[in-house]
């Protein structure tokens, strides 16, 4: 990683379950070092999960509770970008932004009954349950060790998130309609002095 440019990634692949789900993950990271004190760090993370097993919901039918479960096809995206700047030995500036989408598509569902096995529900479940929930963030540190063992951070925050029951299938037009969304910003300054005595 002292190198100029530097990379890597990994597969995991896995079976298993009540479903006998298949799991895939792949991952992808690079960085590159424009100078000693400037540089960028990418990483993709991307996973999916077919029939995988989950719950899915509850009601109450005659007085009895009834609990749902569901063979599901989960996926999930993980996209994260840092920049780094060092002004000197002392002082540095890092960037962070983060990007999660995780989509949960019910396919089948199973009613769970006392001895806790699943199986087809006396009732039709029809409740939607798809899940589209994506998180975005940003974090910006503004770091400072003006004395031995002394230190100010500045710290701006800025966090959005998003969650419906319909599926958005263009990842670009996913991520602008995070950001448009609602937004938590906060700004915060802390100052450690080490006294010596």
């Amino acid at each position: 990683f002292a190198k100029k440019l530097s990379g890597g990634g990994s597969l995991y692949a896995g079976t298993g379950g009540v479903f006998k789900r298949v799991n895939v993950d792949y991952n992808l990271f690079g960085k590159y070092r424009f100078s000693s004190k400037f540089s960028i760090d990418l990483s993709s993370y991307i996973s999916t999960s077919k029939n995988q097993s989950g719950w899915a919901g509850d009601t109450t039918i005659a007085g009895n509770q009834v609990i749902y479960f569901s063979r599901r096809n989960v996926t999930s995206v993980e996209n994260v970008m840092s920049i780094k700047y060092n002004f000197t030995n002392r002082m540095g500036l890092s960037l962070r932004t983060r990007h999660y989408w995780s989509k949960v598509d019910p396919k089948q569902f199973y009613e769970l009954d006392a001895y806790g096995k699943l199986q087809t529900p006396t009732i039709p479940f029809t409740k939607n349950v798809k899940q589209n929930y994506n998180y975005f963030s940003v974090d910006m540190v503004y770091n400072w060790q003006f004395a031995q063992g002394s230190f100010l951070s500045f710290v701006w925050k800025d966090i959005g998130t998003s969650f419906t029951r319909e599926f958005e299938k263009n990842y670009s037009k996913n991520l602008s309609n995070t950001v448009s969304g609602d937004q938590l910003n906060s700004l915060s300054l802390k100052v450690i002095y080490f006294i010596d005595y």
